[in-house]
């Protein structure tokens, strides 16, 4: 990859802003690279002869949407979104009233894309879209006081998922683990509804039950 770097206005074209979270570009400022779209991973030879690659985390924009900026990880674990801050959520509730529409109860994230209130069909295309190494995670717009309520769901490069559940304050992070993503697609769409809990294909029976 190319040394293109711009630190006065937009990039060259073909290019586009890039920030990356450690390795050797991790100090870099007015980096570019091509595109967009922003390529998935980047592989960078370092000069001591060590491959390094990145994965792209998200596309946003810090002012201008029209120069959309990359934002990479080093090849770690996979990070997850990070849930909606207390003044996220309030942003995300003006913009609903200004707009006329009624209050978010429910927002899901994956790959940069944020969905309000999503149907099943859009949480079940996020999940069916997930690729190795990539999270969805679906966050309840809960007051401060209350805890975060979320369910996040990583498919990992065995293709297996790791699904992790918190609710509230006093919560515990519940984490299981499954191969089948019809049991996945079950669990997150009732934590969706808010239906009660009930076991499935994601939880062996409990010691005595004869179920």
């Amino acid at each position: 990859m190319e040394d293109v770097f711009d630190t006065t206005g937009r990039p060259p074209k073909g290019w586009m802003h890039a920030v990356f979270h450690g390795g050797p570009y991790g100090e870099d400022v007015g980096r570019c690279i091509p595109g967009p779209p922003a390529p998935e991973t980047l592989t960078v030879p370092p000069a001591e002869g060590d491959v390094h690659v990145y994965r792209l985390r998200t596309v946003g924009s810090w002012s201008d949407p029209d120069d959309p900026i990359a934002v990479y990880n080093h090849d770690g674990p996979p990070v997850p979104p990070p849930l909606l801050t207390d003044q996220e959520k309030e942003l995300l509730r003006e913009g609903q009233r200004r707009r006329g529409l009624g209050p978010v109860g429910l927002v899901a994230l994956v790959r940069g894309r944020l969905a309000r209130d999503p149907d099943v069909s859009t949480i079940e295309s996020m999940l069916a879209g997930l690729r190795n190494r990539e999270h969805l995670l679906l966050q309840r717009l809960t007051d401060h006081d209350e805890g975060d309520s979320y369910i996040q769901v990583l498919l990992d490069e065995d293709d297996t998922y790791e699904v992790e559940q918190q609710a509230g304050t006093a919560a515990e992070r519940d984490r299981t683990r499954s191969a089948s993503r019809a049991a996945v697609r079950d669990a997150v769409l009732r934590w969706a509804a808010d239906q009660p809990r009930r076991r499935t294909a994601l939880e062996g029976p409990k010691p005595g039950d004869g179920s």
